[in-house]
């Protein structure tokens, strides 16, 4: 499963809105991976800021 920095992450967005399995959830502190993952890795690739790790 893979990690959202949330200090590094500067809250575009953009991994939720590219996640094929609606894995990414906006909370009112930041951005979180759910158990819906399937680790393809396409946030990790697309991230601006490299801010998601596993």
């Amino acid at each position: 499963m893979y990690i959202i920095d949330e200090h590094t992450c500067i809250e575009c967005g953009f991994c939720q809105k590219i996640c094929p399995k609606e894995a990414i959830e906006k909370t009112e502190i930041a951005y979180k991976i759910t158990g819906k993952c399937v680790s393809c890795g396409l946030c990790v690739k697309k991230c601006p800021v490299d801010a998601i790790s596993k």
